[in-house]
């Protein structure tokens, strides 16, 4: 008989803030990554990653990511990435490949208010077709998107995107398969698979895909 493992219960009323932040960041793993970029009122461009991150909703296409509080001693009352959409009502999520983990991980340096983080890590911005915003060259997918709705968690803001144009790189692009048209395959290449992440300073790179079929449903 296998002994069961002893567990550590812990009440949440018991934790700090910081605390409950933590064992939720370092549990729920892995994490997809929203690359952000938006603009301010000036048309300066911000880029920032979130990691509470994903699809709300296929139909209407809506994705969404939470923003946490700006740092008391940034000198804001919000971070550029949840002031600029409030203020333009307009993004790009962009997916994070492997080939810009480090570009990514700098992007998230807390530069003053209005710095271009394009420049601080070396990144190349592409202007936009249907927003201002520009994407990031060298996403394997980015999603242009118009703001649905903004709700209020607590300290957090979960922001929600409907997406209005979808970037690919025809790398992955499939086309059709299996019947149904503008499939993309984020497996196909690994410099281009997107990174998840982890708790901590730590990043998950795929390399271990296993397939399991479902015996009562579809597996497209």
């Amino acid at each position: 008989m296998t002994d069961t493992p002893k567990t550590i219960s812990l009440a949440t009323d018991d934790l700090k803030h910081d605390e409950m932040y933590l064992l939720l960041r370092d549990s729920i793993t892995p994490r997809p990554i929203a690359w952000v970029s938006t603009v301010d009122t000036q048309g300066r461009a911000n880029l920032a990653p979130y990691s509470f991150f994903n699809v709300c909703s296929a139909q209407p296409p809506v994705i969404g990511f939470a923003v946490g509080p700006r740092p008391k001693t940034a000198g804001a009352e919000y971070k550029d990435t949840l002031q600029n959409i409030r203020d333009t009502g307009e993004l790009v999520v962009n997916m994070v490949p492997e080939a810009l983990l480090h570009e990514m991980v700098k992007t998230s340096d807390n530069l003053p208010p209005g710095e271009d983080e394009f420049a601080h890590a070396g990144l190349q911005a592409v202007a936009g077709e249907s927003v201002r915003p520009p994407r990031v060259l060298g996403s394997p997918v980015a999603f242009e998107c118009v703001l649905h709705q903004i709700v209020e968690v607590g300290n957090h803001h979960w922001v929600m995107g409907r997406v209005v144009r979808t970037h690919v790189d025809e790398r992955l692009y499939l086309g059709e398969y299996k019947g149904m048209n503008h499939r993309v395959d984020p497996m196909k290449i690994e410099s281009l698979r997107p990174v998840g992440r982890l708790g901590r300073a730590y990043y998950l790179r795929i390399r271990d895909i296993e397939t399991v079929l479902r015996r009562d449903g579809p597996n497209d």
